[in-house]
């Protein structure tokens, strides 16, 4: 298995991701997110049209993104750091792809989706330019940082 199938992998299997902004002066701005879901390296995530997420990916569409899983042991910690673009996805296949992702991965949207909840929702995808994978079982420090190749 390819370094980059391990980390869409490793994606997949994230409870929750880490998603970092910036605010309208600059600072970084970071929250957790459980609605979202990937396709390979492209990650879908939603969220209520009216957000302070959505003002600063307006301004500034340079997201980051950290997939760590609970309850690791140092010796073999890992996570997963993606660098991209949000874009909103207004209509069309890739849209309704990204429904049926995000519905297939929780009970709770496919639920909103069968009742025609998702009026004052949108749904981001964010492509990315960059994907580092840490794992401590390859080493410390630099020796534990792979920076895969997109």
């Amino acid at each position: 298995m390819s370094d980059l199938n391990k980390a869409a992998e490793y994606i997949g299997q994230s409870k929750f991701v880490v998603l970092a902004t910036t605010d309208g002066s600059g600072v970084p701005v970071v929250r957790t997110l459980a609605s979202f879901a990937n396709d390979n390296l492209n990650v879908y995530f939603s969220t209520g049209r009216n957000t302070a997420k959505v003002e600063q990916i307006a301004a500034n569409p340079k997201v980051s993104l950290l997939f760590q899983h609970e309850g690791q042991e140092l010796a073999g910690f890992q996570n997963v750091t993606l660098t991209g673009q949000a874009e909103p996805l207004q209509s069309g296949d890739e849209l309704s792809k990204a429904i049926q992702l995000l519905s297939d991965r929780n009970p709770r949207f496919k639920e909103r989706v069968a009742k025609g909840g998702l009026g004052d929702t949108l749904i981001f995808r964010v492509e990315p330019k960059s994907v580092k994978y840490l794992d401590f079982s390859k080493g410390v420090g630099p020796a534990a940082v792979q920076e895969l190749a997109i």
